[in-house]
């Protein structure tokens, strides 16, 4: 009997032996398939930030404007915040058409809101950017259209800080409002693609933080089991 049970026992000690090996091995040909799939080795550094950053310019390719035009109804209903950008640009008009023209370099808060949130609204365009989930670009020139527009109804109607034109021709003015026009919807259009770039940047690099930190756990608890794997045999 005693010697029926000392073999029972044998037999248990190798069935574990066995299922520990089994359990490493699995282990080193999971690990060993996605170092090979991600093509770095177990003892190469993460990709920098700056590699990340070229293979994200990389994956640039050209927007299918029609396809973006036809969604910007289904994104503005979809995303109710990307009007707060448009409204405080209207405020920031607003605020230009009631100053005194003495106010035009004034260092006051409204002549500093009309600064930012008007005249030089990059601040806007890179958050209406980076609000939209498709097509940024377009609202960022959207955007740009608008603030044109409101500059050349203060411009010329010299109204509030714009009397400072007056000293311009009508046909300056209308070239200075053209000038205007191009660089507002210009420069919309580019940081609105930028902010929206940046923003799934942001998101890649946080994804393949989490992948890299899983990555690790799962290779700690492989290097956990390989000593209970030694001892067993």
């Amino acid at each position: 009997m005693a010697r029926a049970k000392r073999t029972e026992r044998a037999e248990a000690r190798k069935r574990y032996r066995a299922t520990q090996a089994t359990e490493v091995a699995a282990a080193d040909r999971d690990a060993s398939s996605e170092h090979s799939s991600s093509g770095r080795s177990p003892s190469e550094p993460p990709t920098s930030l700056v590699e990340s950053a070229r293979r994200a310019i990389g994956r640039f390719h050209m927007p299918d404007v029609g396809a973006d035009l036809q969604a910007v109804p289904g994104v503005a209903r979809e995303k109710p915040l990307i009007f707060l950008p448009f409204g405080l640009l209207v405020v920031g008009a607003i605020v230009a058409a009631v100053l005194p023209r003495d106010q035009v370099n004034g260092s006051g808060i409204a002549s500093l809101y009309v600064q930012l949130a008007f005249l030089q609204p990059t601040l806007l365009f890179f958050a209406v950017g980076f609000l939209v989930p498709r097509g940024a670009y377009l609202f960022g020139a959207l955007l740009g259209l608008l603030a044109s527009v409101l500059f050349v109804v203060l411009a010329l109607g010299l109204i509030g800080m714009f009397a400072t034109l007056d000293t311009m021709s009508v046909t300056d003015r209308v070239l200075y409002s053209l000038w205007q026009l191009v660089q507002f919807v210009l420069t919309g259009a580019i940081f609105g693609w930028f902010a929206s770039w940046y923003r799934d940047f942001l998101r890649r690099s946080q994804a393949r933080s989490r992948e890299a930190a899983e990555a690790r756990k799962r290779a700690q608890r492989r290097d956990s089991r390989r000593p209970e794997a030694k001892r067993a045999r």
